[in-house]
C-alpha cells in the first residue's frame, strides 16, 4: 500500500461528511434511550469535478487507475476549510502533541510561541498520527500550552512530541469508497465523481 497525494484539481463541488461511531438502545418497557459513543468516526468525502479536459482530465484518469480500487491510500483535505484561528502561519509555530497516551476528545497540546487568544477556533482543522480532526470550540494558548477540543474523538492513543499540522490545507489519510467512473462528451470534456472515506488504521 502506497499513500499519494491527490491531483491539485479544485472540485466542482464537494461534500464532507463526519461519519460517527455511535449506537441507540431504546427499552422496550419505557422508550428511554441511551447512546453508546465507540472509536472509529471517520470522515466521509464526495467530490465532483465537473468538465474536465486536457491535462486535467488525463491526470485524473491517470491517478484514479493508479489507486487500483481500495488498494493505495491518498492525501484529501476539505476544498472549503477556511482558516479561523491566528495561530501564526509565517514563520508557524512547532505544535505537537503534550504526553503520550491521550485519548477522548481533547487533545493538549505544546509548542505554542506565545499566549493567544482565538489561536484555534471552531470549524479549524488539525491533523497528527495520520488522524483529521476538526476543533469544536475556540481555544486560546496558555504559555506555549493548547488544550484543544476535537472531533471525531482520537482513535489511536497519542505519542509524545509528535507533530500537529494546523496549516492549510490539513490532510487526512483516506481511500476509495466506491468503484470510479467518469462520463465523457463530445470534444473530450470529462465528469468525475469520487467518493473516499478515511482510512482508521492509517
Amino acid at each position: 500500500m502506497t499513500v499519494y497525494m491527490f491531483p491539485s484539481i479544485t472540485p466542482s463541488s464537494s461534500t464532507f461528511e463526519l461519519v460517527t461511531n455511535t449506537r441507540t438502545f431504546q427499552s422496550p418497557l419505557t422508550n428511554s434511550v441511551q447512546t453508546a459513543s465507540r472509536k472509529g468516526s471517520l470522515w466521509k468525502i464526495s467530490m465532483r469535478f465537473n468538465n474536465l479536459s486536457g491535462n486535467d482530465r488525463a491526470i485524473m484518469q491517470g491517478f484514479l487507475a493508479k489507486m487500483n480500487g481500495q488498494q493505495h491510500r491518498m492525501y484529501l483535505h476539505d476544498h472549503s476549510a477556511v482558516k479561523r484561528g491566528i495561530a501564526p502561519s509565517n514563520p508557524a509555530d512547532t505544535l505537537v502533541v503534550n504526553s503520550a497516551g491521550q485519548t477522548g476528545s481533547t487533545l493538549v497540546a505544546s509548542g505554542a510561541t506565545s499566549p493567544r487568544t482565538g489561536y484555534l477556533k471552531a470549524g479549524d482543522y488539525i491533523a497528527f498520527n495520520n488522524e483529521l480532526h476538526m476543533v469544536t470550540d475556540d481555544c486560546n494558548s496558555i504559555g506555549s500550552t493548547v488544550s484543544i477540543p476535537i472531533a471525531p474523538p482520537i482513535r489511536k492513543p497519542t505519542v509524545n512530541s509528535q507533530g500537529i499540522d494546523y496549516l492549510q490545507p490539513i490532510f487526512g489519510v483516506f481511500m476509495l469508497s466506491s468503484a470510479t467512473s467518469w462520463d465523457t462528451q463530445p470534444g473530450i470534456v470529462s465528469n468525475f465523481t469520487v467518493e473516499a472515506i478515511e482510512d482508521v488504521l492509517a
